[in-house]
Formats: C-alpha cells, sequence, structure tokens
C-alpha cells in the first residue's frame, strides 16, 4: 500500500511539473539567444552551439534567427568542422532577408565567412564569388577593406598574382582605421608579388606589417608575417629563415594556436640540416597532429550530437502539442481522484504507522532488517522475474518455470544462513546480460553497453553480488513504476574504478521522492562495497543512475 501511495505522488508531481514546464516554454525562447551570444563571447563553444541550435526552433525573429546560424558556423569553422560551417552560414543567408535594411550587414558578414571557409577548403572561384556578394553590402564600410582582403588571398591561392595584386590596392586606397588590417594587406600583398616575381624587393614591406603587428601587441597576427619572412630567407639564408620558423614557433605556443604551431614544424623540419633534429620535429609534428585531428573529429561528433537532439527535441514538441487539450483533462481528473486518495491514504498509513512504531521491538530491529533485506533481493525480485516472464511469453515451458521455482525455493531456504555463497563468478557477463534482457519486451527495449568479461575481470565475487541485486531492484523499479520504452545500462572501467549507468525515458523520479525499502537496500548495498550511487532526472526526462565502485584485482 505504501508503495501504491508512493507512486500515485509520483504521477501526480510529473503531472503538474509537465504542465509547468510547457507553461513556461513561450519564454524560453527570448532568452535562448542572449545566453547562446553570452556563451559564444567567452569562447564555451559546446554550450554556445547547443543554445544557438535551440534558438533556431524560434517561429520568428528572422535576424536573430540569421545571427545564430551565423554564429553556429564560426564555431563549426573555429573547430575545423568546414563542411558544417557551410551548412550553418548557408542557413543564415537562406533566413536573411537582402531587402531588409536591419538583415544587410549581417548578410554580408554571413558571405564573407561563408567566403573564408570556401578559402580554407582551396574552393577558389567560389570563394572569390561569395566575396563579390558580401562586398555588395558593405559599400561605404570599414568592413569594406576585410572583404576585398579576403578577395585578394583567393586569387592569389589561385594563381592569379596580377588580379589579386589589384585587389589589395583597392583595400588599401580604402585607408582602413584598423591598422592590423592595414598590416595584414601589406603583407598579403607582398608575398603576392614576391610569388609574382622572386626578384621583387619585399622585405621593406614585410617589416613594416611586421612593425605594425608588433607595436599593436596583436600577437595572433605575427604568425603571418614570421611565416612570409621565413619563406623569404629560406633560400637567401637559411640562419634567418630558421630564426623566423622559430620565432613562430614560440608565438604559435603562446597563442596557443595549433594550426600555427604546425605549420612552424614543418619549417623547422625543412630548414633544419641536422638529421637528428628533422627527426626530433618531424616527432613532435605528429604528435600534434594526430591530437589536434582527434580533438576536432571528437568535436564535430559533439555537435553533430547535438544538431541530432535538437531536431528530434523539436518534432517530439510538436507530437506534444496535439495531445496537450488531452493531458490537461486528464490532469484534472488525476487531480481530483489524487486529492480523495491522498486524504485517505493518509488517515491510513498514519495509523498503521503508529501501530507499526509501537509494535516495534528495539532488540531485533537489525537482524530483521537484514532479514527483510534478503527476503527482498531473494524471494521478492526473484518472484516478480518468475511473474515477468509468464506476462511476456506467448507460450509457458513447464520444466525451466519449476527449475526457476525450485532454485528460489533453495535461495530462500538459505536466507537464515549468515555467510551464503555468492554464487557463481563464471561466464557473468552473460549471466548479467541474461538477467537485464529479461525485462526487454514489446513494450520496453533494453540496450546493453560494455558488459564484456574484461569489465568484470576486477571485480571481486562481493562485488559482483551485490551489484547483481543492486541492477535487478532498478530493473523491477523500472517495471513497476517508470513505464519507459527505453532502457540503457552502460558499464565501464577508468582509472581504477568502475562505473555503471543507466537511463530510461519513462517518468523519472518526482520532486522529494522518498526511498522504500528497495531504494535504501540498494543504496545500502553500494555503501557496503566503498561505492556511491546518484539518482536524478535527464534532461530530456526519464530516470538517471550513476553507480560507482572501486576496483579490484579479482579474476573472474
Amino acid at each position: 500500500m505504501k508503495s501504491a501511495f508512493r507512486f500515485l505522488l509520483t504521477v501526480i508531481f510529473i503531472t503538474l511539473f509537465g504542465f509547468s514546464s510547457q507553461s513556461q516554454k513561450s519564454t524560453v525562447k527570448y532568452t535562448d539567444y542572449d545566453r547562446s551570444y553570452y556563451f559564444y563571447y567567452y569562447q564555451k563553444w559546446d554550450s554556445a552551439f547547443l543554445m544557438f541550435n535551440r534558438y533556431l526552433n524560434s517561429p520568428d525573429d528572422t535576424l536573430n534567427k540569421g545571427k545564430a546560424y551565423r554564429y553556429m558556423g564560426i564555431i563549426q569553422s573555429t573547430i575545423g568542422d568546414l563542411y558544417g560551417a557551410q551548412e550553418s552560414l548557408t542557413g543564415a543567408i537562406h533566413t536573411l532577408d537582402p531587402l531588409n535594411k536591419d538583415h544587410q550587414e549581417d548578410l554580408g558578414f554571413a558571405y564573407n565567412t561563408l567566403g573564408n571557409v570556401s578559402l580554407d577548403l582551396k574552393q577558389y572561384d567560389e570563394a572569390i564569388e561569395l566575396y563579390n556578394k558580401g562586398k555588395a553590402f558593405f559599400e561605404g564600410s570599414d568592413f569594406l577593406a576585410e572583404v576585398m582582403n579576403g578577395k585578394g588571398t583567393a586569387l592569389q591561392k589561385k594563381g592569379d598574382y596580377p588580379t589579386a595584386i589589384a585587389v589589395y590596392d583597392s583595400g588599401l586606397f580604402l585607408k582602413p582605421a584598423d591598422q592590423l588590417l592595414v598590416a595584414r594587406i601589406i603583407d598579403n600583398k607582398a608575398r603576392t608579388q614576391w610569388l609574382k616575381d622572386p626578384a621583387y624587393p619585399v622585405l621593406p614591406e614585410f617589416q613594416l606589417a611586421l612593425k605594425i603587428r608588433a607595436d599593436s601587441q596583436y600577437t595572433l597576427g605575427l604568425n603571418a608575417s614570421y611565416a612570409h619572412l621565413s619563406d623569404y630567407y629560406a633560400k637567401l639564408n637559411p640562419d634567418s629563415a630558421l630564426w623566423y620558423a622559430n620565432k613562430m614557433r614560440e608565438t604559435a605556443e603562446g597563442n596557443q594556436s595549433p594550426d600555427d604551431i604546425l605549420e612552424a614544424i614543418d619549417k623547422l623540419i625543412r630548414l633544419n640540416s641536422s638529421p637528428t633534429s628533422k627527426e626530433q620535429w618531424y616527432d613532435a609534428f605528429k604528435k600534434l597532429n594526430d591530437s589536434l585531428q582527434l580533438s576536432r573529429d571528437t568535436t564535430r561528433n559533439r555537435f553533430a550530437l547535438i544538431r541530432y537532439d535538437v531536431q528530434k527535441s523539436k518534432a517530439d514538441n510538436l507530437v506534444l502539442q496535439q495531445h496537450i487539450t488531452r493531458q490537461r483533462l486528464l490532469m484534472f481528473g488525476l487531480i481530483a481522484i489524487a486529492v480523495v486518495a491522498f486524504s485517505a491514504l493518509s488517515i491510513w498509513y498514519n495509523k498503521r504507522r503508529k501501530r507499526i512504531k509501537l509494535e516495534s521491538e528495539n532488540a531485533i530491529r537489525n537482524a530483521r532488517l537484514k532479514t527483510s533485506q534478503k527476503v527482498h533481493d531473494v524471494v521478492a525480485n526473484g518472484l516478480y522475474g518468475i511473474m515477468n516472464e509468464l506476462e511476456h511469453r506467448n507460450t509457458i515451458d513447464k520444466e525451466p518455470l519449476l527449475n526457476k521455482i525450485e532454485t528460489l525455493y533453495e535461495k530462500s531456504r538459505n536466507i537464515s544462513y549468515e555467510d551464503a555463497a555468492p554464487g557463481d563468478n563464471i561466464d557473468y557477463d552473460n549471466q548479467m546480460h541474461l538477467l537485464l534482457q529479461s525485462y526487454s519486451n514489446k513494450q520496453t527495449k533494453v540496450i546493453i553497453v560494455g558488459n564484456q568479461l574484461a569489465f568484470w575481470s576486477r571485480i571481486s565475487a562481493l562485488q559482483k553480488q551485490e551489484l547483481r541485486l543492486v541492477l535487478n531492484e532498478i530493473m523491477i523499479n523500472m517495471k513497476k513504476h517508470s513505464h519507459a520504452n527505453n532502457v540503457s545500462i552502460v558499464f565501464k572501467q577508468e582509472d581504477d574504478k568502475g562505473f555503471i549507468t543507466y537511463k530510461d525515458d519513462g517518468a523519472g523520479f518526482p520532486t522529494g521522492l522518498a526511498f522504500g525499502n528497495g531504494l535504501n537496500n540498494t543504496v545500502s548495498r553500494i555503501k557496503s562495497i566503498h561505492g556511491a550511487i546518484n539518482f536524478g532526472n535527464s534532461e530530456k526526462g526519464g530516470a538517471s543512475i550513476l553507480i560507482s565502485f572501486p576496483l579490484e584485482n579479482s579474476k573472474p
């Protein structure tokens, strides 16, 4: 009766919480953009990308939605996801209205950034076309020189040096106020002239660009100057070329710019005459390049998962709106029933609690608690497992059923023994798989990850026994209360610790949940193996349980 009382409270809390969340949804879209930009400003890329993605679900305010797409593209470009950046920036261009004056500046920024991405992808003709489109939105603006610099660089990379030099001259003719931009244009123009004619006296222009950058104390731009000077001296004076390559590496390390570090190390490999130095720099290059590639692959996958989750959430919300009226009626009906039931159960429960308190005997309390725990784990959970199997099987095989009942009978007889055997530790991964999959049926799908023999090889027999009972209790509570359609259990080891993560998409835990015998036993068992267990709800709803415990060097 107590469990039924708690289940009723769970339904009430979940229903009220669900509709409270729905009533607040209309205000979330007005704050998401500000929160997104906050994360973007402080370079918290994951959080910014997630919040900008959520803001895209806003049905109006196309200006900020276009900005959200553009900032997403900048973030993706920064972490090396160039194709993802193309997709987001194209979304910004399709969202913004070129006829709306309030949109035109952001549309120009989107074209310019997309041109930069195409430049990085070596799609030079496409980059030039995008810069031309962006230029139309910056006539009379200081940012026009920035666009001209990008276009000139695309022409230089394409090998059209005369046209590139003319474009750079047009940018300098605009006399931009930003001296760092002036330095970039001078530097890029000088390099283009040198590529066109190696005899051109380019050194004074390289040194002028370097001086402007050094005076500004903006160290990010210094790498370009050092790179160009190293290339210039590569044949004329290898020692100077090597010196500038080292300066580029030191500056890039100070700026924490891995791409510039790799470029500098590449120059050091080519410029060093010592085989030993070449080998050392090559090893450093390979290690950094592998690490950078792994980091970017991981981030790209994480961003892809964020986009998938946001799209799935949007689809789920559309389905939810179709049922909202029916849910409200159901809510009021449940509240009315709950009020009556709560009053009756409160009276009954208070009387029962007083009676149990008077009948309790302090002398045998600990023994009774221990016996109750064994009965719950062995008999109740065993019977529930058999009931669950009977409920979801179309046909009943008598012999296996009798064997299970006989096994349950033998276990129940051993309850009185203090040192019962912990059970068979052989093939424990398979035993655990069979236990968890016994709760899988047409209504509930159970997904198991990491349940391998290697996971159980460093777990003692006592830990295995306690973890089996704990997981069985969790699965029974899922079956009774959660009504989940999907359940996942993930096993993993990390830093001499074992972790088991349980998640489902069911009702989740209500606010202020009081533990019953089953969950109290679960907590006690985890503490007995010096572990910890945390109960909570995931952001999307549903229960989330994390179990951690120390590993032991035991054999399976």
